[in-house]
């Protein structure tokens, strides 16, 4: 599930059209804007009716697709990508009459590509950065002079046309790939927060289940109780040579087998009760231990108090689905590098509670220490076709859901097995509840 949830998202290109239908806005504005301000207010001779006729071009699409489309929607990739080339030549175009690659406001000619990036797949994205190479070279050969004082003609080096061009193409890269690297580092952990939404709906969902099961459990238990008391005054009451004894032992059988169903039923909904829904710490820790030794792991779980005290009673835990799965997590991945062993210790003190788990393992690399934590940094060779490890969700997520119970979480190097060590610590008013065992 949290494959197919990432997958969605990084897929997820798209801009809104009123978005585009802004920036396009703001574009006419500024346009205008500086055509205006060269031809009043310093007099400069230029095209000014091919001018305003290009900007009003831009305005009257803008117009267009304001009242025909929900600007609201998000655009295709082939709409967005026919907004974009258009929004390119017309400022190619615009710049062709205002002195082509000698006008200061070249660099904008970039500006597509860059909102493009954030909006297309890269295909489309290298085909408008083909356009605006285009463009810019052809800009350099054919362009109408620089506006400039009535009468008078500036005196353009070709260097600086030279140099304009090459402003252009690299502020152009660099800009593109920086945007390109945060939206992307966006989606990511995007999709990394939506698969832990997943996780903590999932859990929610298996608690209410288990509150449901109790109380089914708690309903059937009468009727069934009748349906056993019957089946034995059955079974006194008719011969045990007649056939139909048989049938009413058997009906104890099953009333039997139904009883110890919804006893299981009662139990796993234990939890979801203001009174069962807490554990001791060192009960906390077995909970957590017990799936690992189905597997034939090695685990040992220890509870002690820091300093060697023991005036200080075992904390009692609220029971919290956030800390149920990251702890389970760090212990599933502890086991899968683990050689032989495994080691589960709570210590606490009159304000804390820390939880080691340590493993006998390679350990953390001290390459990917610092990163660990982050989505998609994983020690992993790779996932399976599920989507399960490799991805570097595991511990991520992990970490969210513990940071989300107000802990901290440190990652280092066991110094009794070896291996990785993972260390958690709460302040005791975030985890402890006010009923005692």
């Amino acid at each position: 599930m949290q494959s197919t949830v990432i997958r969605t998202i990084e897929t997820n290109f798209g801009i809104r059209t009123r978005t585009l239908i802004l920036l396009r806005w703001i574009a006419v504005v500024g346009q205008s804007g500086a055509i205006l301000f060269l031809t009043f207010a310093l007099h400069f001779s230029l095209p000014l009716a091919a001018c305003l006729a290009l900007i009003s071009a831009s305005a009257w699409l803008n117009i267009f697709l304001g009242f025909s489309l929900n600007s609201g929607r998000y655009a295709t990739p082939a709409f967005t990508l026919a907004q974009l080339v258009f929004d390119l030549c017309q400022m190619a175009l615009l710049l062709g009459l205002t002195g082509g690659l000698a006008n200061p406001f070249v660099i904008l000619l970039g500006v597509p590509v860059v909102v493009s990036i954030t909006a297309l797949p890269m295909r489309s994205v290298l085909l408008l950065a083909v356009l605006t190479l285009g463009a810019a070279i052809t800009l350099g050969f054919y362009a109408l002079p620089l506006p400039w004082f009535a009468g008078q003609r500036p005196n353009i080096p070709n260097l600086y046309v030279v140099g304009q061009f090459a402003a252009l193409v690299t502020a152009t890269g660099f800009i593109a790939i920086y945007v390109w690297r945060v939206s992307m580092e966006s989606r990511r952990m995007q999709a990394a927060l939506t698969a832990t939404e997943a996780v903590l709906s999932k859990e929610a969902r298996l608690s209410a289940l288990g509150g449901l099961a109790a109380a089914a459990a708690h309903e059937l238990g009468t009727p069934l109780g009748t349906i056993a008391l019957v089946a034995k005054e059955m079974t006194h009451a008719i011969p045990k040579d007649d056939e139909l004894n048989e049938d009413a032992q058997l009906l104890v059988e099953q009333a039997g087998r139904c009883r110890e169903i919804l006893s299981k039923l009662s139990a796993s909904g234990a939890e979801n009760d203001p009174v069962h829904a807490r554990h001791t710490l060192v009960d906390l820790l077995e909970e957590i231990a017990t799936p690992l030794r189905k597997n034939g792991i090695n685990v040992t779980v220890s509870a002690n108090e820091k300093g060697g005290r023991s005036d200080s009673p075992m904390p009692v835990l609220r029971r919290q689905p956030e800390i149920m799965h990251a702890l389970g997590a760090f212990a599933d991945n502890a086991a899968d590098f683990s050689q032989s062993a495994v080691q589960l210790c709570g210590f606490w003190d009159d304000n804390w509670v820390e939880i080691i788990i340590s493993d006998d393992g390679p350990g953390f690399s001290d390459t990917i220490r610092e990163k660990l934590g982050e989505p998609y940094i994983t020690t992993r060779a790779g996932g399976d076709s599920h989507g399960h490890g490799g991805m570097g969700l595991g511990i991520f997520i992990a970490k969210t859901l513990i940071e989300r119970t107000k802990g901290v979480i440190k990652l280092g190097k066991s110094d009794t097995l070896g291996g990785a060590m993972v260390r958690v610590i709460w302040s005791r008013v975030h985890v402890e509840t006010q009923i005692t065992i």
